[in-house]
């Protein structure tokens, strides 16, 4: 959160070491023209300051934003690997549970709260519930609807072969 301001500043950055690059290092006949070819050592050292920060600012600023989004592909795709594995290891009531709710048509499916599948599969992240919208059974058991998890969607879309197999 601390970075999140410096992408608003990133234009001001660029424009500033824009204009003092311009200044140190265009040749003297343009900057005649402009007048600025009198400038004291003072000034110069001051706008040569400038610069240096401002460039190594916005060096810093595209650094930090290329490892963040990086390091978080990288967490991502070790989740799904892991979640990958776990959805190897389901128990068949588990399984038969994630195939009726990916083959169900909008994607969603009721179950009973208090049940250990539920719970286990809730826990560890392959559905979730989306409302909190319930119905009673028979027993005053509570129904609730629950939908698979984004990485479950995307990996069913890649991989349907996979959940042929279970």
């Amino acid at each position: 959160k601390v970075f999140d301001n410096f992408k608003k500043v990133t234009p001001a950055l660029f424009a500033m070491s824009l204009v003092c690059g311009l200044i140190l290092f265009l040749p003297t006949s343009v900057l005649e023209k402009m007048s600025l070819h009198h400038l004291p050592d003072v000034w110069k050292m001051v706008i040569g300051i400038i610069f240096i920060l401002c460039v190594s600012l916005i060096v810093t600023i595209f650094a930090f934003s290329f490892f963040s989004n990086f390091h978080a592909r990288r967490i991502a795709k070790r989740f799904k690997a892991i979640q990958r594995k776990k959805l190897l290891q389901l128990s068949p009531n588990q399984k038969n549970i994630i195939l009726a709710l990916l083959r169900s048509e909008d994607k969603a499916i009721k179950l009973e709260r208090n049940s250990g599948d539920t719970i286990y599969l809730l826990t560890n992240l392959f559905i979730h519930q989306p409302t909190q919208a319930f119905s009673l059974g028979w027993d005053n058991e509570i129904y609730l609807t629950y939908v698979p998890e984004p990485w479950l969607l995307d990996l069913y879309n890649e991989e349907p072969e996979l959940f042929n197999s279970l």
